[in-house]
Parts: structure tokens; C-alpha cells; sequence
């Protein structure tokens, strides 16, 4: 008998050591793998987003007009959409002296393309609006580069603003002149 209970101590003696074994090497890995996932995320949520601030940073102090920014919105890795409103804007100064007239096209940036269907939907309206400020220039201020980059951030802040009051939503980028005439 002796024997047998020797054998019945030195199983359970072995049981709980590799018992205790067992659950140590469990608490290290689930350490690690834990310790391991919240250094990812602090890397991508805090390393990675001060870098993507700093990026946007330099391009806001850059030379570009503020019309080719997004409006408080952080830019998206999707590739530009762009929808013409064609056909061309025509409108008329008015000068006693002689007749004036300006004819340019029109492009619309954006990256999403829920965007794109909303100008599609709205397309008379945005024309009819973009017409009515197009013929309330005067003919020196949109001779002048300066002139014309003002005329593409209103064009821009018309477009999102009729965008927004009518289907709720706005993200036009940008407003492209591609063609300008003025005489």
C-alpha cells in the first residue's frame, strides 16, 4: 500500500506543477499578445495620427488657393471625381461703353461619389445659382488672377451652400475654371 499512495502523491504533485506551469505560460501570452495590441493601436491611433496631422499641416501652408481644400473635412485615399456643367456659362456685363461678355466652363471636384449624384440631381439649380453670380461680376475684377480665384470661392461656397439646403449634403472640393473668356 505504501507503494501506491507514493504513486498517488508524486501524480498529483506533478499534476499541480505543471498545472501552475501552464497557467503562467497562459498569463505571459495573453500579456503579451494584450500588451502587444495596445502598442499597435497606440502606434496608429497617436504616432500615425501626429503624422497625419503634420502632413496636413504643410499643405495648408502651402501656396495653394484655399478653394482646392476640403472644407474642415480630412481628405479620403479615394481618387477625384469630377462632373462637368456643361455647357459653358455665358453672361454679359454691364458697360455703357460697349458690349461685354464672359463665357467659362465649369468643373466640380469631389472624392465621393454620392456627391457626384447630388450634382447631378441638382444640376439646373446649381447652374441657375452659379449664373446668377457669375452675372453680378464686373468685368475688372474677373480680368485679374486675383479676381478669378475669388470668383472660384464663391463659386465653391454656392455650390456647397446649394447642396446643403437642398439634399443635405455638401463636398464639393473644389470649383475648376477650364475654360475662361472674358471680352
Amino acid at each position: 500500500m505504501a507503494k501506491k499512495e507514493d504513486l498517488d502523491l508524486d501524480v498529483e504533485g506533478k499534476g499541480k506543477k505543471s498545472s501552475k506551469l501552464k497557467l503562467i505560460i497562459i498569463l505571459l501570452v495573453g500579456i503579451l499578445v494584450l500588451g502587444g495590441g495596445g502598442g499597435a493601436a497606440w502606434y496608429f491611433l497617436v504616432m500615425k495620427g501626429d503624422m497625419v496631422a503634420e502632413s496636413d499641416a504643410g499643405m495648408e501652408e502651402a501656396d495653394e488657393p484655399a478653394v482646392h481644400k476640403k472644407k474642415k473635412k480630412k481628405r479620403s485615399n479615394e481618387p477625384p471625381l469630377f462632373t462637368g456643367l456643361d455647357p459653358a456659362f455665358v453672361v454679359s456685363f454691364k458697360d455703357q461703353s460697349q458690349a461685354r461678355f464672359m463665357q467659362l466652363s465649369v468643373e466640380l471636384m469631389s472624392r465621393d461619389p454620392e456627391v457626384i449624384e447630388a450634382i447631378d440631381q441638382y444640376k439646373p439649380m446649381l447652374r441657375n445659382n452659379l449664373l446668377l453670380l457669375f452675372s453680378s461680376q464686373k468685368f475688372e475684377d474677373v480680368i485679374t488672377r486675383e479676381g478669378k480665384e475669388r470668383l472660384l470661392e464663391q463659386s465653391l461656397e454656392e455650390v456647397n451652400n446649394t447642396l446643403s439646403n437642398e439634399a443635405g449634403i455638401d463636398g464639393v472640393e473644389a470649383v475648376y475654371f477650364t475654360a475662361f473668356v472674358a471680352q
